[in-house]
């Protein structure tokens, strides 16, 4: 199976966050294997996008998956938006972002419409998760293969759509190589950084109780969400919205705190691992590697108990030197080329 030569990468999404990083990273790789790559996303997000987009072409469409609009009214909006693009753009397949496995069914009536086939890459396949009737429905007749970004998910994804054992792919995000950057020397308040969406999947309701649990350390999140303006001005919290060198960020944190209430395979994690920084995720944040404990510590979504890991974590400096030990070699294992190769695989898979 060869390479397919011309590959649209379609980002149904109304934020740009760590599923959409991945799936950017995916394109770059694809584009430098010699495909033209054509992302299309809604002109929302593609400020977001434009930095990640070497030798990938950006096109804008009111795709955004919206979950205030009725669902029916949700896919027609997608399938009118991108139509007139597919007509303009002939593809040889293409790839669909899913943060959630229903917010592009109506992009992927629009791509089966114009003859696409496609692969569906599902980045947050929750534990309660459903997938409606009228989604399954819509998605009926649609030729799409499927995959996610652990084999947990891919194997709740096959339960929700009701497809057989191993019809669901995985493709383990991955990290590109690249210099690490020097830890920065310790002194000071303690930092405890969080990366991610502030919303109450990622734990961010957590905050104000977790701020004055770990005083006098500081509490410092990274990303936007619904929930900024409620933690605007909460002491000893420090909000730094959007922040594109998360590497540096990393470096200069005493940890990282994943509290999420589920996940799929968090880039996040990834990244601290590779900068060295510990690592204090719930069981869920970390369901996508084995033997987790090994580079992680646990923590429960109560500020209590990450307040107290995080004052371990600091005590502890040898257990803690080989948790990060550990988890650099993670950061090595989990590497960008594998996952670009296998899902450039997909992707010929689903031409041929």
């Amino acid at each position: 199976m060869g390479m397919p030569e011309r590959i649209l990468v379609i980002i149904p999404s109304p934020e740009c966050g760590g599923a959409e990083r991945q799936t950017m990273q995916v394109a770059r790789g694809m584009a430098r294997m010699g495909a033209e790559v054509i992302a299309v996303a809604d002109p929302s997000i593609l400020p977001g996008l434009t930095p990640l987009a070497e030798a990938v072409t950006l096109y804008a469409a009111p795709i955004a998956f919206d979950a205030g609009v009725e669902i029916s009214a949700m896919r027609a909006r997608q399938r009118q938006g991108l139509a007139p693009l597919l007509a303009l753009l002939r593809a040889d397949t293409a790839l669909i972002c899913l943060g959630l496995p229903n917010e592009g069914v109506g992009a992927m009536q629009a791509l089966h419409a114009a003859e696409i086939r496609m692969l569906a890459m599902t980045h947050l396949v929750r534990r309660d998760g459903v997938m409606g009737e009228t989604d399954r429905a819509a998605l009926r007749g649609v030729r799409a293969s499927w995959a996610s970004v652990s084999a947990p998910a891919s194997r709740r994804l096959e339960a929700m759509l009701r497809l057989p054992p191993g019809a669901v792919a995985t493709v383990p995000n991955g990290l590109a190589p690249g210099g690490s950057i020097p830890r920065t020397a310790r002194g000071g308040r303690p930092i405890l950084l969080s990366i991610g969406r502030l919303d109450v999947r990622k734990g961010a309701t957590l905050a104000p109780q977790l701020a004055a649990a770990i005083t006098p350390a500081r509490l410092l999140m990274a990303g936007r969400g619904p929930l900024a303006g409620v933690l605007t001005g909460v002491p000893g919290l420090e909000l730094l919205g959007q922040v594109n060198d998360v590497p540096a960020l990393l470096a200069k944190a005493d940890a990282f705190l994943l509290a999420s209430d589920h996940e799929g395979c968090p880039l996040s994690v990834l990244e601290a691992a590779a900068a060295g920084c510990p690592i204090l995720a719930t069981v869920a944040a970390l369901e996508a590697w084995p033997e987790p404990a090994r580079f992680a510590r646990f923590v429960l979504r109560d500020a209590s108990h990450i307040a107290a890991v995080f004052a371990e974590t600091l005590r502890d400096t040898e257990g803690t030197t080989v948790r990060v030990a550990e988890a650099r070699q993670v950061a090595a294992a989990w590497d960008e080329a594998a996952m670009i190769r296998r899902t450039a695989f997909l992707l010929a898979a689903t031409c041929a």
